[in-house]
């Protein structure tokens, strides 16, 4: 089985800088970048940056893209992604010298999440407009696997500056691996 496809997106900003626009913008920007479970999580700068990444996994913001498209969420990531985002927030963290301690997993749907499915797709499978939400071909039990989209976010900042990692995928229901 080959390994399954990723989309990998990668923010690096000035901390003092996110951290005067968070500012600026106050309860207005948070209600429009994040959630309202992100929010009583206290999203502030962190929010941002990683939606940042994450909207560059998916290859920027599509038409009907909103920020709530992406939203975190309590569930761990897919356990095969985990090592997979490990290891490239250790190869991100040894080219800034940033230790990338904080992370999330994350839900995505809406426009964001047609724009991964027809980056992940494999081109003979992928339709011309994907819903978020696709069947997929049959698990090993002949019922029919569901595609939806996720990620996993790692971040970090020191030294004046705030770095973020996002990897998006498809998280295939109805079947142990991707």
């Amino acid at each position: 089985m080959s390994a399954p496809a990723v989309l990998l997106g990668v923010d690096i900003v000035e901390a003092d800088r996110l951290a005067a626009a968070v500012g600026r913008g106050g309860h207005l920007l948070a209600r429009h970048v994040a959630t309202a479970a992100e929010r009583s999580l206290g999203a502030g700068p962190v929010a941002v940056s990683v939606k940042e990444s994450l909207i560059k996994a998916v290859g920027g913001r599509p038409p009907g893209f909103t920020w709530h498209d992406f939203e975190a969420v309590k569930e761990p990531p897919a356990a095969w992604a985990r090592p997979l985002l490990d290891e490239a927030a250790c190869e991100l963290a040894d080219s800034t010298g940033l230790p990338l301690t904080g992370g999330a997993a994350y839900r995505v749907r809406g426009a964001s999440a047609r724009a991964a499915l027809l980056r992940l797709a494999a081109p003979e499978n992928a339709p011309e407009k994907a819903p978020a939400t696709a069947a997929g071909s049959s698990s090993p039990g002949g019922a029919p696997r569901s595609r939806t989209v996720a990620a996993a976010a790692r971040w970090g900042e020191g030294g004046g500056v705030f770095v973020s990692l996002a990897i998006v995928y498809l998280a295939e229901k109805g079947n142990a691996c991707p």
